[in-house]
């Protein structure tokens, strides 16, 4: 059956009339005065953590009640959760008690690939695989033993082959993720920039990103510091082929053509050498190689970079002068994930060497050069 424009709305105004009638209305648009009712989550105890749902491993604070956790919350004393969680962190409570979580140790007892397992105690599994172990070592030597390990967890084990006597440890994720990010800032700085990132966004004057998509991950800290950068009116610069949710808080957002990085930095930095907008003083005290840097980009024009990247010169020009105009609070995120094209270690490197012009490295709105606790 068609409709007129004329009974659209009489049917409209008429199912309006009954929703009011019946309080509907009311519900649907939070004008209920009734209180929410308390989903009563708080324990009677609660129990200080962190959360192993990522790498970032934000302090949280678990309710328990009759010995049942009930609710996981971020610790407001916790320098990285700041008492808030990300959705991977308040989802922890469904991992805890989800039905197919593995809660004991489980022995193969027939051969691979018929899934046949039996439970056992710590006690049981760890004496068989520490017989195993020792068997190795005694038939074949203890460098016959390799690890390839991930994460925080990762690195007890790290520590446990290396007193059973291997030096065969590879951790494949380093070069998958940020391990050209961190070469390239220690060929630069003699150091990387550790994980979380010695990043101080929340005081920074004007944000890079560089294909880092603050906002849409889950690194907690740097997105309450992404915030606060945003409210504070920072200029944000994102660089990124696609428009991210960074792109959408951001004063200027650089589509830039995909594998043109380095281009579009190189162009950066000679707008910044040829205008005499470095940090001269900072480089003279802390730096060397800056002739030789001047010489490398003299040719690399925001016009030559126009031709690579598909971003005007102009706006190459004005973002190399907002960047420069905010030094040293201005700080290019050194990204996380930085396994992209096959010259990511030198893309790293000319993030590294862009920031040591403005000076950012060590200086408040930049990069924070944290104090560590020997440890024995």
């Amino acid at each position: 059956m068609k409709l007129t424009r004329r009974q659209f709305i009489q049917i409209a105004g008429s199912a309006a009339v009954l929703a009011a009638g019946s309080g509907l209305t009311r519900r649907w648009w939070g004008l209920d005065p009734d209180p929410l009712r308390d989903p009563e989550t708080d324990g009677d105890a609660v129990v200080a953590s962190m959360c192993e749902m990522c790498f970032w491993k934000c302090g949280i604070q678990g309710h328990v009640k009759q010995g049942r956790l009930v609710k996981v919350v971020g610790n407001p004393a916790h320098p990285l959760s700041r008492g808030r969680l990300c959705p991977r962190g308040v989802g922890a409570l469904g991992l805890a008690y989800d039905p197919d979580r593995l809660t004991k140790p489980l022995l193969r007892r027939q051969k691979r690939g018929e899934q046949v397992f039996e439970a056992v105690s710590w006690d049981a599994a760890l004496s068989e695989t520490a017989a195993k172990l020792d068997d190795i070592r005694k038939k074949h030597g203890p460098e016959a033993l390799a690890l390839f390990v991930h994460g925080h967890g990762g690195t007890w084990f790290h520590t446990l082959v290396s007193a059973f006597g291997s030096p065969n440890v590879g951790q494949p994720s380093f070069a998958q993720c940020r391990g050209p990010r961190d070469v390239g800032f220690a060929l630069t700085y003699g150091q990387g920039v550790g994980s979380p990132e010695n990043t101080d966004i929340a005081n920074a004057r004007c944000l890079v990103l560089i294909g880092s998509h603050l906002g849409e991950n889950m690194h907690n800290t740097q997105v309450q510091d992404f915030a606060q950068a945003v409210n504070a009116r920072a200029d944000i610069i994102v660089v990124d082929p696609r428009f991210s949710t960074a792109a959408g808080k951001a004063k200027y957002w650089l589509p830039i053509k995909p594998g043109t990085d380095t281009a579009l930095l190189l162009a950066w930095m000679h707008v910044i050498l040829t205008e005499n907008r470095y940090d001269a003083d900072y480089l003279s005290k802390y730096a060397s190689g800056l002739d030789a840097l001047k010489a490398h980009v003299k040719d690399k024009t925001p016009e030559w970079a126009y031709t690579q990247t598909g971003i005007a010169p102009e706006l190459i020009a004005e973002t190399a002068r907002v960047i420069a105009g905010a030094r040293p609070a201005t700080l290019i995120h050194p990204g996380r994930h930085v396994a992209w094209y096959g010259n990511d270690t030198q893309r790293s490197r000319a993030i590294a060497i862009l920031s040591a012009l403005l000076g950012s490295w060590g200086h408040r709105g930049g990069y924070a050069i944290l104090p560590k606790m020997p440890l024995a």
